[in-house]
């Protein structure tokens, strides 16, 4: 039994040895290192080996070389396709989604920009218009202004013959208010004793809700002598005050709407004027002499006035502290108190009150 097993080993090693022997020569018949050391055993020399060695660990390199970067793509390629082409895809998706948006935005802004061209070019349009219809406002508001002026002037014109009478208590007149007139103005005012009056028509102004019921109300007449009307406003202005009765009577020259508001306007800065005892005389339509230390100015609107009364360091007193003397205060009285109780009242001097 003893033999038979160490019969057994010495087969496995001499077949282990063939075999070893045999892989030995297929690896000397393969490796270019032992096939040229065997081809040249009897001649190589140390470099020749040095040199044989180098080659084979050279293409031993390339070997492992070609054979790591084919690894190595192969690994590349693997993580590409699982990890980053998914995410490279996403973002060619999102990219391609955001190239859309601003597509479409920049159409959008194409077509605000044209609709802001629009809206420009509709904008110069309308302000060229607007500045063309300024200058016609303003031409047709000079105009109007100079057609109002004139207007102004023609109904001045017309009523130049009219006298307006304040004071009359109310029915004091009777139903004949000519024949009163024609009557009692030769006893007011002696100097229009000998001329021949002829009144062509005379009626107390129309009453408005806004009248003062208290006041009585304002009598205009009309005269067909022009000289008759200046004969009756002297001789008022000599025998001031004009008395009937109880009754202080005052005699205005009568104005149109217009210029009753424009001499109405210097009121107040002309009692302040006369207040300092500086002579004041409204002259028409509506222009302020103020003779002052012996020369004359001429105020044209209030604020002229007022610029008057700053350069001249005027004081400013009461109107009711000034000095008046006969004729001047007479007529200072009768000029305002006709601008305080002027109202737009139809006149006698128009066609429709004749024909009536």
């Amino acid at each position: 039994m003893i033999q038979k097993q160490i019969m057994l080993n010495h087969v496995k090693s001499s077949k282990m040895s063939v075999s070893h022997n045999t892989g030995a020569t297929k690896e000397t018949e393969f490796s270019p290192i032992k096939k040229k050391f065997k081809e040249s055993q009897t001649s190589i020399s140390k470099t020749d080996l040095n040199n044989a060695i180098l080659a084979g660990v050279k293409q031993a390199l390339v070997e492992q070389r070609t054979e790591l970067n084919q690894t190595v793509s192969a690994a590349v390629k693997a993580a590409l396709d699982d990890v980053l082409l998914p995410q490279i895809m996403d973002l060619r998706l999102e990219l391609k989604n955001a190239t859309d948006t601003i597509t479409s935005a920049t159409g959008q802004t194409e077509q605000l920009e044209k609709s802001v061209h629009r809206l420009q070019s509709r904008c110069d349009s309308t302000q060229s218009a607007a500045r063309h219809d300024r200058d016609q406002i303003n031409a047709m508001r000079l105009k109007i202004d100079e057609l109002c002026s004139k207007v102004a002037d023609m109904e001045d014109r017309s009523r130049r013959s009219n006298l307006r009478l304040v004071g009359l208590r109310e029915g004091a007149e009777g139903d004949n208010c000519i024949a009163f007139l024609k009557a009692n103005l030769s006893t007011w005012i002696p100097s229009v004793a000998n001329r021949d009056i002829k009144i062509e028509r005379a009626h107390r102004l129309y009453a408005d809700r806004n009248t003062n019921v208290s006041r009585p109300r304002t009598i205009i007449f009309k005269l067909l002598d022009y000289s008759d009307r200046q004969a009756i406003l002297n001789g008022a202005r000599a025998v001031f005050p004009v008395k009937h009765g109880t009754d202080t009577l005052r005699f205005f020259p009568d104005f149109s709407a217009d210029t009753t508001k424009k001499r109405k306007a210097f009121a107040e800065v002309r009692k302040r004027i006369e207040a300092s005892g500086i002579q004041t005389f409204l002259l028409f339509p509506a222009t302020l002499k103020i003779t002052y230390r012996g020369r004359q100015t001429l105020c044209r609107s209030p604020s002229e006035a007022e610029q008057f009364i700053l350069s001249n360091n005027l004081p400013c007193r009461s109107a009711s502290s000034s000095p008046r003397r006969g004729g001047e205060a007479s007529e200072i009285r009768m000029d305002t108190h006709q601008m305080d109780t002027a109202e737009h009242q139809p006149t006698l001097a128009t066609a429709s009150n004749i024909a009536s």
